[in-house]
Formats: C-alpha cells, structure tokens, sequence
C-alpha cells in the first residue's frame, strides 16, 4: 500500500507525504493534494481497508449533498459505467459512511489490489470534489478555502 502512495508523491502530485506505523497493524498516510488541503488515509492490514476518514466534514445527514455523495461511490459500482470507470469488485469494494457529520470513503482490498485501490479510490476522491465544485461550491468555499470568483 505504501509503495502506491508513495508513486503519486514521487511524481508530485502530492505534497508534503508521509507514512506512520500507527500500531495493531495500521498505517497511516498524510498529504496534500486536492486544493492543497490536507488529506489521511489509514490502512488496516488486517481488515485490508483503506479508509479515509471525515474526507468532508459538516456534512447534513439525510442533505442531497449527502445523497449526491454517496451516489458517486455507489455508481462506481453499477455495470451502467464505462469499463474504465467501473470497480472490479473481485479487487475490490467501495463504501461509504456518514458518521456524525464526517463523510468519509472506506476501501476493502481483496488479495493483492493494492495499487489499484489506492488508484480507484483517488479517482474516485477526485470525482467526488468535482462533484461538489459543480453542485456546491458554497461548500467547497466555506470548508475548503476555495475561492470565490
């Protein structure tokens, strides 16, 4: 898993990246990336999760932006999308939760997949926030620190 996020740093695409042994099996990855933001992800070895946690914070249980985030991930899934877009679930599962406010996207590896989730799940990250530039930008202003023009 480390050596998947450890790609994207060595290509620039994030910054600032660093690995933790967080104990009982766990790392945990931190950088920057989508507006400079600070993101985490910890993988549980022995679960084979990938989870990152609060990805979008104050996020309204039961909202349409809750639906609409939900929905990216969900349509990940669906066979209606085209084969590059689509999750191979026999690599993978997504999820996604939302847990006092904090919506965050977990991640199940089986075997091997470790590059490709960590690749499915910062496309899927990325259509997340393009979905949110697109029907919330208020959102991604006020929490996010996009600008306004």
């Amino acid at each position: 898993m480390t050596a998947a996020f450890q790609a994207y740093a060595d290509r620039g695409v994030f910054r600032g990246f660093h690995a933790t042994q967080a104990g009982r099996g766990r790392t945990t990855y931190a950088f920057r990336w989508l507006f400079r933001q600070p993101m985490a992800a910890t993988f549980h070895r022995s679960r084979a999760r990938l989870d990152f946690r609060g990805l979008f914070p104050d996020v309204p249980a039961g909202s349409a932006m809750a639906a609409d985030l939900h929905g990216v991930v969900a349509a990940r899934a669906d066979r209606g999308q085209p084969a590059h877009k689509r999750v191979d679930r026999r690599r993978l599962r997504l999820a996604s939760d939302l847990r006092r406010g904090a919506w965050s996207l977990n991640v199940t590896v089986r075997g091997a997949n470790h590059a490709y989730a960590v690749r499915t799940a910062l496309a899927v990250i990325n259509d997340l926030y393009l979905t949110l530039l697109e029907r919330y930008p208020e959102y991604l202003i006020e929490h996010f620190g996009l600008s306004p023009e």
